[in-house]
């Protein structure tokens, strides 16, 4: 008879399951990621191209010197630039985040952490695309609060035939 007990027995075949599998697992993800690094189609030699002749070199006049260029008119610092699609030209300055249909105006407090997806000049312009304005309650919300319940009429209950 041997001198472990059944409860010794049941932990050593516990942890010989559970290294199984650990080690099963461990080598399925690594015949998978050695798939992923294969070359999907077949390997094909590169057939080296005939180098081409240099052409003769004309003889080369100096060069004229280049004019200075103007110096740039100071005019307003650009705003820093914000997450997102880049607007369109510089009257575009409404946010629209595409995934909330909200627009953001330049002095909302999340404009400059608003990833932009459309850009819109006027607020009227966003509202035709189907955004809200940021704080502005939402469109479902507003619908049922405006529009109350039609009564539902509740059948008697019936009589037993018995009486």
């Amino acid at each position: 008879m041997s001198s472990h007990t059944i409860g010794e027995i049941a932990v050593w075949l516990l942890g010989a399951g559970v290294l199984g599998f650990v080690l099963g697992w461990l080598v399925r993800e690594l015949q998978v990621r050695a798939r992923r690094r294969r070359a999907p189609g077949p390997v094909m030699k590169a057939v080296p191209s005939p180098e081409p002749k240099p052409e003769p070199r004309p003889e080369s006049e100096p060069e004229p010197e280049p004019e200075p260029e103007p110096e740039p008119k100071p005019g307003p610092e650009p705003k820093p630039r914000s997450r997102g699609v880049e607007p369109p030209s510089a009257d575009h300055v409404i946010k629209g985040n595409t995934s909330s249909k909200i627009y953001h105006l330049p002095d909302s407090p999340a404009y400059a952490r608003t990833k932009a997806g459309a850009w819109f000049r006027t607020e009227a312009e966003a509202e035709e695309a189907g955004f809200r304005k940021a704080g502005a309650p939402r469109r479902n919300t507003a619908k049922k609060a405006q529009a109350p319940k039609a009564p539902t009429k509740k059948k008697p209950p019936e009589e037993p035939d018995g009486a």
